[in-house]
């Protein structure tokens, strides 16, 4: 069975969840209100009945209030009563809108919302430059389906019809829904207006159309999972450089950006060179030791007032410290230097004597060769 690429094993991706949260899934059902409630509240007309304003409820048609209905050419209430005006809307069908194919099911985009109940704006955070947390909400990509719907709306007189089928055509082609929730393109076709005589020989006028809708389904759960990943924002984003360095201290790799790498090539290796070298002493009160096999680097032009000459030979100041097991020697009370070819050579003065269970150590910008 294959592994739900919405499950994440890690504890730290499972945030609580709160019943004010951003709302996990749609429906069916939410296509229904959202198309019910724009024509309600937007699309048809409010008419004019003598001098009176009524405005023209809608109302679902089930089965058998549909069929009652259809059959009868009006809508009658619980005491037979035709009511008028009145409008009828019912989903016919559902089928999968092609012209919108989803590559990858799994994939998800970002909801944010910058402030929330416990994470209010306030005078203060501006005063300390504290930054809102934000609220992320990774959400699948949904399916795309396009819904059918059959109306059917009565009215009194033709007038009345004429009206509803003009606000009718007005709104089509237009995102049908509540701004704060869903939207939905919606087109109307197939207008047919009906002027009859019911069995009491009262007049019925209703026009009949199909409405279009194409909308989007996402169902809340999937495979146990929720389909909305809730997560939070980075309260703050470090920038650094990384550096790899071999043995012997030379940079075998750039840095991030190879421009400014290459345009400050001898101070980044000059400063990445951190060596250290060790010898032992070969018998009880040695007092000389030769290195061999080194090479001392200077620091470049840039850096060079800024270096600390610990070691310096012929007038050349090199940043070297030697120490005795872990205590820093000085030069010219401990020790006198000299460098040539590849080879320093320590003579230890003022009574600085090693045993052979004494190391000296000698760390700094230098390379082995």
């Amino acid at each position: 069975m294959a592994e739900n690429p919405l499950r994440n094993p890690n504890r730290e991706a499972q945030i609580k969840r709160e019943q004010n949260d951003l709302k996990q899934s749609v429906s069916l059902y939410d296509i229904d209100a959202a198309i019910i409630g724009y024509l309600s509240d937007v699309v048809l007309p409010t008419l004019d009945d003598n001098g009176i304003a009524i405005k023209i409820p809608v109302v679902y048609g089930n089965s058998e209030r549909w069929e009652g209905a259809r059959e009868k050419g009006s809508y009658r209430d619980i005491h037979g009563k035709i009511q008028l005006p009145i409008f009828m809307i019912r989903r016919s069908g559902v089928a999968k809108n092609d012209a919108i194919p989803v590559l990858n099911r799994h994939v998800s985009y970002q909801g944010v919302t910058k402030w929330s109940k416990d994470n209010r704006y306030s005078r203060f955070n501006l005063l300390t430059g504290n930054q809102p947390k934000y609220e992320v909400y990774n959400i699948t990509v949904p399916d795309y389906v396009e819904v059918t719907y059959e109306c059917m709306g009565w009215a009194a007189y033709t007038e009345q019809v004429n009206k509803i089928v003009e606000s009718l055509n007005w709104a089509s082609d237009e995102y049908w829904g509540d701004k704060t929730k869903y939207k939905f393109m919606s087109t109307i076709t197939d207008y047919n207006v009906i002027n009859e005589l019911d069995d009491g020989n009262q007049r019925i006028n209703r026009v009949e159309c199909s409405i279009n809708v194409k909308a989007y389904l996402l169902p809340e759960r999937f495979d146990g999972e929720e389909t909305t990943k809730k997560g939070f924002g980075v309260g703050r984003v470090v920038f650094t450089t990384e550096t790899d360095l071999t043995a012997n201290g030379r940079m075998e790799t750039s840095l991030l950006n190879p421009l400014s790498y290459n345009a400050n090539k001898d101070v980044v290796d000059y400063l990445a060179l951190n060596t250290t070298y060790t010898e032992a002493a070969s018998t009880n009160g040695q007092t000389n030791f030769t290195i061999n096999g080194i090479k001392l680097i200077t620091a470049p032009a840039l850096l060079a007032g800024s270096v600390t000459n610990t070691l310096t030979i012929n007038a050349v100041g090199y940043e070297i410290a030697v120490y005795k097991n872990s205590t820093k020697l000085t030069q010219g009370t401990n020790f006198t230097a000299t460098y040539t070819n590849n080879m320093v050579s320590l003579v230890f003065i003022g009574g600085t004597s090693y045993n052979t269970t004494d190391n000296l150590v000698i760390t700094g910008k230098f390379i082995t060769l």
